[in-house]
């Protein structure tokens, strides 16, 4: 499923979220993970830096808590 469709279907309006990559070793944050959350709605619109991303295929939903502001996410690995 394409990250617009999963947000669509799975993730609430206003909810902030975290774009992850996958790696061998775990997951890397897409952008600064303590300064840069965004809301569903731009993502999905694919505005800004999130250009292009918004057809991204999604591999699944982690848990991962950062320090800094907004430790709490929904954070989307694609």
């Amino acid at each position: 499923m394409i990250l617009k469709d999963f947000i669509e279907e799975f993730v609430r309006p206003n909810t902030l979220i975290r774009l992850w990559k996958e790696t061998k070793g775990g997951h890397q944050p897409l952008f600064d993970p303590k300064d840069l959350v965004e809301m569903e709605w731009r993502i999905k619109r694919g505005e800004g830096i999130y250009k292009g991303l918004e057809d991204s295929p999604v591999v699944g939903v982690t848990d991962i808590l950062v320090k800094g502001n907004y430790t709490e996410a929904v954070n989307i690995v694609i």
